[in-house]
């Protein structure tokens, strides 16, 4: 049986509420993992189901999302999968969104006006220990 975990057989899932963003972000990341299976959500509820289902390895979620916000997404997403990892991908690139993401398990947090250079960077060094989690505002 292959381990999940394994970057061969990995889910990433995407959550954004916006679709040309989430469809963005699902191109990218294919691009850049072609081997794992890109999954996506406009909110957090409907990721929370997708991670009961798939379990991914890793998450990449907004913060601003309707209904349930990214933070608390991410603490529940811990809760029920503790070794999937989430990246807060946000507009929102202030100390107090980054200590909230990190304090609710995120392994890492990319500002969208970095997406092209440090999104798959953080994505990466989520499959190789030793590469940045938390790019530098």
């Amino acid at each position: 049986m292959t381990d999940p975990r394994n970057q061969l057989a990995a889910v990433i899932l995407i959550i954004d509420d916006n679709a040309p963003t989430l469809l963005l972000l699902k191109e990218l990341l294919l691009a850049a993992f072609p081997v794992c299976r890109i999954l996506g959500a406009e909110s957090a509820e409907h990721g929370l189901e997708l991670c009961a289902d798939h379990a991914p390895h890793v998450v990449v979620m907004d913060i601003a999302l309707p209904g349930m916000d990214g933070i608390e997404a991410a603490r529940r997403i811990k809760s029920l999968l503790p070794d999937t990892h989430v990246v807060m991908h946000s507009s929102h690139d202030m100390d107090i969104y980054r200590d909230a993401s990190a304090a609710a398990g995120a392994s890492a947090f990319v500002a969208k006006s970095r997406t092209f250079s440090d999104l798959v960077p953080a994505v990466a060094g989520l499959f190789s220990p030793g590469l940045p989690r938390f790019s530098e505002g």
